[in-house]
């Protein structure tokens, strides 16, 4: 046998090992290099005869390594990992000039790991990523080789002796097929893997049609990594066997594969999906991550819900018990916003930590790729070095959502340690786009452009066409039947040219299709408004359709409504312009907390696994021992009963005060203010001073803030409307509030400790002048505003042209990102009297009107007409406007995850020539100017940096992306406020800096230069002076 050279040898093997670790040499290739080999320095060396038959022998070896490879897979280990759990074993030579250090025998006698090392003789190695492979048997035992390392194991340098590179083998596999390329981050081709090819480029999506389109003649695209959403008619690609192993039968009867963004009315998931490759039977997670990657690529909504609802309709038919997953997945979330444990908490150093142990990345590599800025790219970029022997499981939604479930339950010491483990091993198992979206659902950032609403109305659809286990119901107002989906298509077949009774037929259908698919999503939106909870929603829908959705899914207490809020009004005469002669009440909009407040004597209907309210004893002395349960969300739904203990006991004798008056209040749902007041004197303080109160787990001994509750609206009262759940949703808001007053009057405990409760000031004069005068009150009060709310469901007459348009700030989508909301409530309170008045003020004159209903009812998740607000900072004749500069921005969320949104802004020191921070804004934009400003502010590009510039002087707050400051931007506000986290006028005011509440971009100013923007020491004046706007 020929003397096997050492692993430094240059001369040897080592060359060819490098230029293939580094992808610089491929099989074919190799063959051919065993008599001609390159040095380092670019010198032909000729190989004589022993040298040739050790390279015959090494390729030899390697086409039994090749074997072994064929598959990617498994877990990923250091040899200081091996060391610890399996014993050092004395080092041996192997045949490929490494070092084998050690195997292990599991159950049947298989070897289930073993580790190779071998360091690379260039001295350019170290700087890149290195290469670590490992084979194990089962999903079992993967499990239980997860490294259970300390934080401090990865802080050492990068070339510590214990970070050897570890690959398959030392040499280059003599192999007559290349393996397939992984896709980059910029293939074109990605989109063709739902897509029907067109004629156009699949990454042209900008242009998609906003229609469904017939996709039965398509052809198959060339890059197919997913053979499960193939085009039809066409083999798999090579690729594709390769990652997800042959089919071995077609999809369904017709054998015919269609991609997801088919016509609703073509796609059938029972005969159109190729499920072959699912190899537990459920639906895989690279599924979901294909279709990520589809609608991550256009703008359309209509494209986006059509991918959704064929997706969600795969579900539904071919893996009813994961639906619920999918949907969870597909929304950013592992649950309702309500319940608690759901934050998965994976931040950088968790993430930073499992790169760095799957991909044996160096500090310095793992650098690099963060350039990328999005963490799911930094991991699929990563995820390209990355060789395994023995694939591992793949990874399937149900069991992905499971395993985010245990990272969001994981609280306390070793915490970090064991969510570092979890996060490895999904990575491990991840392939492609699995790895970009499973890192973006860790940070909460998926990128996708699918909104809530979308989402909703995908499921509608969804559930319109589809039945479990792809069952048709026998008859049922919403399911559109197959003979009825199969006229659609053949009307889209047609040939165009159509006579006109054919057009009219065609017409038809199309319409009637469409308001049963209206209707479905009007009812599926209702539904989740007053009851959202994805997860009920799903069940009701899987198990009784859409018909009974509202029976099966009723308003609850213990699960919250999302709130009503009112439209914006730019001053008081645009009110009369509004609502004309009909009767309103003004009511005081008051500085505090939005609150949703449950209560109920008995067992609530609404509660879910994780809820988090509490029961509370009567208070000492009372004769009745009922006991209350109680539960706080505010305005986002996060539950903040922790927040406020001392609201409890104030509730308690309510209750029972009304108990043994002969009116018990068994169980209701309250739409409140919560507002920081002065205990002695009862004034108002600002919402800054009721945001020192800590957020959970506040003891009554160590609150310093006392608070009032201050009642405006009744949307559940007492176990009838369990029956009728939505009585008084139903009801006018007249109704609702005469309710309101008759049985929940106002209550001062004498426990000072104790929240008091109020009604909210109002004023239910419409004249004009009583009107302009309250407004004025309200202000001295220290209140935002008042809301104006319709106090009878009226008709109107409106102009089209001149409707009002209401602020792009806010709309629904941006409450999910606010740091803290407006508060669409208010507080103390005189008896409503019952006598209606009359306006001075005339309706609207003009021609070309339409009819409009305008409600009274309560109206969940919508910005209703019916409740308009003005406040101080949108009257003309109020507040100074600013002249900031834009310095920064995160990455959106929502509607707005392809912008920058919101922005970071400051205010000119002359005195040192930085520029502060003093508010982030996200109010004001239109689309097109954010679309501006993502061309302006492009990743490095002139005007943005990765690093912070050093005129910027911003504390610890840390944008996705700098600005380099090059312009101003005229803003308005509601108000100038303290903050601890914004350093504008710090150094003149004292410990905290200013900023500015509610901030709205008004324009750009190009007249002035940075230095011509507002100073610190105007800043600093205004917030001084702002008193005299009260």
């Amino acid at each position: 046998m020929p003397k096997r050279t050492d692993s430094n040898d240059t001369t040897g093997t080592a060359p060819i090992q490098k230029k293939l670790k580094f992808g610089h040499t491929g099989p074919r290739e190799a063959a051919t290099s065993s008599l001609n080999l390159a040095t380092d320095d670019g010198d032909d060396v000729t190989l004589d005869l022993e040298r040739q038959q050790r390279v015959q022998q090494e390729q030899a070896d390697a086409e039994l390594a090749r074997k072994l490879a064929q598959s990617e897979g498994t877990t990923l280990h250091t040899l200081k990992f091996h060391e610890r759990h399996f014993g050092a074993t004395k080092p041996r030579a192997t045949a490929a000039g490494g070092i084998v250090h050690g195997t292990r025998t599991i159950g049947n006698g298989n070897v289930s790991s073993t580790l190779s090392t071998s360091r690379a003789s260039s001295p350019s190695s170290s700087r890149l990523p290195r290469q670590r492979t490992v084979s194990a048997k089962s999903e079992t035992e993967t499990i239980s080789l997860v490294d259970e390392e300390d934080d401090d194991d990865d802080e050492g340098e990068g070339d510590d002796h214990d970070d050897d590179d570890i690959v398959i083998t030392g040499y280059a596999p003599a192999t007559s097929s290349k393996l397939p390329a992984k896709p980059s981050l910029t293939s074109a081709p990605i989109a063709s893997l739902f897509q029907s090819p067109t004629k156009k480029s699949a990454v042209a999506l900008g242009k998609v049609k906003e229609e469904d389109q017939n996709p039965t003649s398509a052809s198959t695209s060339k890059l197919n990594l997913y053979p499960f959403l193939a085009s039809p008619g066409k083999a798999l690609a090579s690729s594709s066997k390769t990652l997800l192993g042959t089919p071995k039968s077609a999809a369904g009867p017709t054998g015919v594969v269609l991609p997801l963004d088919t016509s609703i009315f073509t796609f059938d998931p029972s005969s159109n999906v190729d499920i072959s490759s699912w190899s537990t039977g459920r639906i895989p997670y690279s599924y979901l991550a294909a279709a990520f990657a589809l609608i991550s690529t256009t703008k359309s909504r209509l494209f986006i819900s059509r991918v959704l609802t064929n997706l969600f309709r795969v579900a539904v038919e071919l893996d009813p018990e994961s639906l619920e997953s999918v949907v969870y997945l597909c929304s950013n979330r592992i649950g309702p916003a309500h319940e608690r444990d759901l934050e998965l908490g994976v931040g950088p150093q968790v993430l930073s930590k499992a790169f760095k142990e799957v991909s044996g990345l160096t500090p310095q590599a793992l650098r690099q790729l963060n350039k990328l800025g999005d963490p799911g790219d930094v991991a699929y970029e990563m995820k390209k070095s990355v060789r395994l022997l023995v694939p591992p499981p793949p990874l399937v939604c149900h069991s992905l959502f499971a395993q985010l479930h245990i990272i969001a339950r994981l609280k306390g010491s070793g915490s970090l340690e064991r969510k570092t483990s979890i996060v490895k091993r999904l990575l491990v198992s991840a392939q492609g786009e699995e790895a970009r979206y499973l890192i973006r659902t860790l940070v909460g950032n998926l990128r996708i452009g699918a909104v809530r609403l979308t989402i909703i109305t995908a499921l509608a659809k969804a559930f319109c066409l589809s039945r479990k286990g792809g069952h048709q119901p026998a008859s049922d107002d919403f399911y559109i039947f197959a003979s009825e989906r199969k006229d659609m298509t053949d009307e889209f077949d047609a040939k165009k040219g159509l006579g006109k009774t054919k057009e009219k037929v065609k017409g038809d259908k199309e319409r009637l299709l469409k308001e049963r698919l209206d209707r479905a999503e009007a009812v599926v939106r209702k539904v989740w408004a007053r009851h959202p909870d994805y997860g009920h929603v799903v069940v009701a829908l899987l198990d009784h359709g859409i018909a009974l959705l509202e029976q099966r899914v009723p308003l609850a207490v213990g699960t919250p409504l999302e709130p009503m809020l009112g439209s914006i009004t730019r001053d008081l005469s645009e009110i009369y312009a509004r609502l004309g002669s009909r009767p309103f009440v003004s009511e005081a909009k008051l500085d505090g907390q939005r609150g949703q407040i449950h209560v109920s004597t008995i067992e609530p209907s609404g509660l879910g696994d994780n809820s988090r309210g509490k029961w509370y004893d009567p208070p000492q002395g009372n004769t009745d021992q009922t006991r209350i349960w109680i539960r706080c969300f505010s305005r986002h739904l996060e539950d903040m009963s922790d927040k406020y203990p001392d609201i409890a006991p104030t509730l308690a004798s309510l209750v029972h005060r009304e108990t043994a008056a002969g009116h018990p209040l068994e169980n209701f749902i309250l739409d409140c203010e919560i507002v920081a007041i002065d205990p002695q004197t009862s004034e108002f303080k600002t919402f800054q001073e009721l945001s020192y109160r800590s957020k959970k787990d506040v003891q009554m001994g160590d609150i310093k803030v006392r608070v009032g509750i201050f009642g405006f609206d009744l949307m559940y009262l007492n176990e009838e409307t369990y029956f009728d759940a939505q009585s008084l949703l139903n009801k006018s808001f007249r109704q609702r509030r005469n309710l309101l007053y008759e049985r929940f009057s106002p209550l001062r405990p004498k426990d000072p400790r104790y929240a008091k409760w109020e009604l909210v000031p109002s004023c239910m004069d419409n004249d004009i002048t009583k009107v302009q005068e309250f407004f004025q009150e309200a202000l001295k009060m220290r209140a935002e505003g008042i809301m104006v709310k319709l106090l009878d469901e009226v008709e109107l007459e409106e102009d089209p042209d001149n409707e009002m348009d209401t602020d792009p700030g806010e709309d629904l989508e941006e409450k999910e990102t606010e740091e803290k909301s407006e508060l669409d409530s208010p507080p103390p309170s005189t008896p409503p009297p019952a006598t209606k008045a009359t306006p001075t003020h005339s309706p609207i004159k003009g021609q070309g009107r339409r009819r409009k209903i305008l409600p009274a009812t309560y109206e969940p998740d919508k910005r209703a007409d019916s409740w308009l607000k003005v406040k101080k900072d949108y009257l003309d004749d109020l507040g100074d406007s600013l002249d900031l500069i834009p310095i920064g921005a995160w990455h959106g969320n929502g509607r707005k995850a392809q912008w920058w949104s919101p922005i970071l802004l400051g205010v000119y020191d002359p005195e040192s020539g930085q520029i502060q921070a003093v508010c982030k804004c996200m109010s004001g934009f239109t689309d097109d100017f954010y679309k501006g400003l993502n061309v302006k502010y492009a990743p490095d590009r002139e005007f943005t940096s990765r690093s912070k510039p050093p005129e910027i002087e911003a504390a610890g707050l840390r944008p996705s992306i700098w600005f380099k400051p090059n312009e101003v931007w005229e803003m308005r506000g509601a108000d100038f406020t303290l903050s601890p986290v914004y350093p504008a006028a710090q150094h003149i005011l004292g410990e905290r800096g200013v900023s500015v509440r509610f901030p709205r971009f008004i324009k750009v100013r190009e007249d002035k230069s940075i230095e011509q923007a507002t100073t610190t020491e105007q800043l600093a004046e205004m917030y001084q002076n702002q008193g005299q706007h009260h």
